[in-house]
């Protein structure tokens, strides 16, 4: 997507700040994290020291990336030509869009230092930005001075799912990086935050629209996220499918081909639904509108907007034109399928096979085994759930992750990594109607049933029972069951 831009008046571009005053705002970030084990949901995987950077923004608090301070357990700040370390707390995290905002207990921390800036207007292609930070290869702050090559739509690598701008510079981002500004002339204008394995000269960073809108959504002390609208469309350039929606001539738009059930546009919108303007702005049939001398996607329009706000949009509905106002809601989606930090897989464990919820994270504990037909339905099923309708009447799907070798679960490594349907013959919609449906033993037996699998895995419920105490000891398993509190659907 073609990003806004609205460089400097001609003759009037900033000069660089100094480095004196960059020195005393630009902070090196310490991190002890300790990511979660997908596989042995129990426990979490050994503790791991890192770095990145950040910066002092107004109100004593300091702006870094998300992926800096994800999953940490303990963090430590500095600022440069100071030799202590200050504990610091996450205030405010948005994996959605990798920022997030520390604070610091100790005031004395931000003595001497001066607020750095945000700006008001972005830099033009080619303009010269500078990148501060703390990148390997030594214990000093670096700038590194770049122009601006490219403002984009791209996908954020933190959450995996979530895309917004993106501007590309020619200057290096190396790890320690993550989460310097980005100055144009005393101006912050993007945070350092991903770069591509193997480019020499090229950083991506999120730009001012990203950093505007995350500042503007915590001023009421939570973090909201960016509203989803859910829909997929399709250009109206083919004269054909023009004259099948039976489009006026001279109108232009592009027309709904599918609308997520967890998205703001659930309710409103529909499949063939023509989107002819949004807030005012004509819908070309390319998906793009007219904005600021720009032309740029629709959903730019959509990205500006604050959860609670609403959209309205004109459209072309049974041969007629109509507007349709959307409440900008972020309805939970359990299927869509983010990466999660600071959070603890659930699990359930009987007789020694243990059931965790399908996610991202199990899913990159596979490896050589997505080769196999039980890994690829998971693939399948993160993937296209709710295309077709493989969601309805869950809220979960429930995966034999793995088990822990016992006589009570012989000749059970057959199901692993297969969904589970039910058991007992209680459907199962969540990982939290296990243990209930355990009490309904069936003839003497625990019978568990999977998605796609005629032959069920049976256990003996009095040899499970005998069992379960003895696993839990034998693999140092401190609970047999970890469910969260499930968040209401609104």
């Amino acid at each position: 997507m073609l990003a806004i831009v609205a460089g400097a008046v001609a003759g009037t571009k900033p000069a660089l700040a100094g480095v004196g005053q960059l020195r005393q705002s630009t902070v090196k970030i310490y991190v002890t994290v300790q990511q979660e084990d997908f596989l042995q949901p129990w426990q979490a995987r050994p503790p791991l020291n890192g770095n990145g950077s950040g910066f002092i923004i107004k109100g004593k608090r300091i702006m870094t990336n998300a992926h800096v301070v994800s999953d940490a357990r303990f963090i430590e700040v500095q600022r440069d030509g100071d030799t202590k370390k200050y504990p610091a707390t996450v205030a405010f995290i948005g994996h959605d869009c990798d920022i997030a905002v520390l604070t610091v207990k100790d005031e004395s921390f931000f003595a001497g230092s001066r607020p750095m800036t945000i700006g008001s207007t972005m830099p033009s292609l080619n303009d010269s930005v500078l990148v501060l930070g703390y990148p390997m290869g030594g214990d000093r702050l670096s700038l590194t001075k770049g122009v601006v090559s490219r403002i984009d739509y791209s996908l954020y690598s933190h959450s995996t799912v979530d895309g917004h701008l993106i501007m590309q510079v020619d200057a290096a981002i190396n790890p320690g990086n993550s989460g310097g500004p980005v100055l144009y002339g005393d101006k912050v204008v993007a945070i350092a935050f991903q770069g591509i394995m193997g480019a020499q000269n090229l950083g991506y960073t999120i730009p001012l629209p990203v950093i505007e809108h995350f500042l503007k959504d915590i001023e009421d002390g939570n973090y909201d996220g960016y509203p989803e609208l859910g829909v997929t469309h399709l250009e109206t350039s083919n004269p054909a499918l023009r004259a099948d929606l039976g489009m006026p001539p001279g109108s232009s738009g592009v027309v709904v081909g599918y609308v997520d059930p967890f998205g703001a546009a659930a309710g409103f919108l529909k499949p063939r639904d023509v989107l002819l303007a949004i807030d005012g702005h004509p819908i070309a049939n390319d998906g793009s509108v007219g904005l600021e001398g720009n032309n740029v996607e629709y959903a730019e329009l959509i990205e500006r907007k604050q959860c609670t706000e609403k959209i309205i949009f004109t459209i072309w509905r049974d041969k007629k034109t109509e507007a349709v106002i959307i409440p900008l809601k972020r309805r939970p989606d359990p299927f869509i399928f983010r990466q999660t930090y600071d959070r603890k897989p659930e699990y359930v464990i009987s007789g020694g096979l243990v059931f965790t919820p399908l996610s991202r994270g199990y899913l990159a504990t596979l490896g050589n085994d997505l080769n196999t037909p039980a890994a690829q339905r998971l693939l399948y099923t993160s993937r296209y759930a709710k295309l077709d309708n493989l969601h309805k009447g869950k809220t979960q799907f429930v995966v034999l992750a793995s088990r822990l070798p016992h006589p009570v679960n012989t000749y059970c490594d057959s199901h692993l990594n297969q969904i589970l349907a039910s058991v007992n013959g209680k459907s199962v919609k969540t990982i939290g109607d296990i243990p209930e449906a355990l009490n309904a033993v069936q003839g003497g037996f625990h019978i568990f049933r999977f998605e796609g699998n005629d032959n069920p895995l049976i256990l003996d419920a009095r040899m499970v029972g005998q069992a379960d105490g003895e696993i839990l000891k034998q693999y140092n398993v401190p609970a047999a069951t970890f469910i969260q509190k499930q968040e209401p659907t609104k």
